[in-house]
């Protein structure tokens, strides 16, 4: 009896703790997922396109929003922390933002993507013709220790044009190359990033496909914008931008640079000029004067669209309905 007693005991304790072991497991907790990266992205556009990729992930952070020229930015200190708190910071590049090249130079954390040295990228200089009508403008504007030290202005009027977001060639390249980047850092979610990406790139396809059915009947038409930043969109659908108002995103024309510019578009008949938000309406309607031009605005950066995913598609759509409305024989 004692010997079956034992034995009892050994197995009802056995049984208890096989359950208790069990019940342990289904309680231990679950390994965490480590948290998504932060990332900071400078501009709207870019913004967006990064927001696409990290859909059900998270969402970026916007350094510039609204109607903030992104060429020339005093970081406020709220910008100056997003930038140290984040993992990876994707901007434009230099050639947009040589501020931020400063800020980011500083960084102990943060890693970096710009956008315009991505392999993928396809760049395009600034139009020969502006670069010409202003050049004699320039000189006198910089001066002679300026001109020595041209470095600082030279996104203002030659070189590599930074508008690259403009082109949704690019932004399909960067939609891919940012998954890749994305799911290197972020191993978990990488099967989501790739998957937001490929729906991303169908999207733009097909918002390319529609602008360029909306724009085909004006293939060839020459049109003036206030400073050179539309060169990407206008190649991508067959208009040719053959002026500009501004030299540069900050200097001011001259009034011999805006007669030589009214010149020009008498003798190619130009119809369509446009401004853009925030510019001085005297500088257009300085050109406009016995020209019998078409005025609207166009926006590169979306300054009045809400940040978020959508706001790419609503940008291009939009830059094509101005072009659009103007080139028919409307106005905005």
């Amino acid at each position: 009896m004692i010997l079956r007693s034992c034995n009892t005991i050994t197995l009802l304790e056995t049984r208890q703790v096989k359950h208790l072991l069990f019940a342990s497991v289904l309680l231990a907790p679950l390994p965490a997922l480590a948290d998504p990266p932060q990332i900071v992205t400078d501009i709207a556009p870019v913004h967006s396109l990064v927001a696409q990729v990290m859909a059900g992930v998270g969402t970026p952070d916007l350094l510039v929003s609204g109607a903030t020229d992104p060429h020339s930015v005093a970081l406020k200190p709220s910008q100056a922390r997003l930038l140290e708190q984040a993992d990876l910071v994707i901007w434009m590049g230099a050639d947009l933002e040589p501020w931020l090249e400063r800020a980011l130079d500083g960084l102990a954390r943060a890693e970096t993507i710009a956008l315009l040295d991505l392999p993928a990228t396809t760049l395009r200089e600034f139009s020969d013709a502006d670069v010409h009508l202003h050049e004699e403008e320039n000189a006198t504007l910089l001066g002679e220790e300026d001109a020595a030290d041209g470095e600082e202005h030279d996104h203002d009027h030659a070189g590599t044009d930074p508008h690259a977001w403009l082109s949704p060639d690019n932004a399909r390249a960067w939609l891919g190359s940012l998954a890749e980047e994305l799911a290197a850092r972020d191993p978990d979610n990488a099967g989501l990033y790739q998957e937001n990406a490929q729906a991303a790139i169908v999207e733009i396809s097909r918002l390319d496909a529609e602008i360029s059915a909306r724009l085909d009947p004006f293939n060839g038409a020459e049109i003036v914008t206030m400073h050179d930043a539309f060169g990407y969109f206008a190649g991508s659908y067959g208009l040719d931008v053959i002026g500009t108002v501004k030299p540069g995103d900050a200097s001011a024309p001259s009034a011999a640079a805006l007669s030589d510019l009214r010149d020009l578009v008498a003798d190619h008949g130009v119809e369509c000029a446009f401004s853009e938000p925030g510019a001085d309406p005297d500088l257009l309607a300085a050109i406009e004067q016995g020209t019998g031009l078409r005025t609207g605005v166009l926006d590169a950066t979306g300054t009045t669209l809400e940040p978020g995913p959508e706001l790419y598609a609503a940008l291009m759509t939009g830059l094509a309905t101005t072009l659009e409305t103007c080139l028919s024989g409307g106005s905005d």
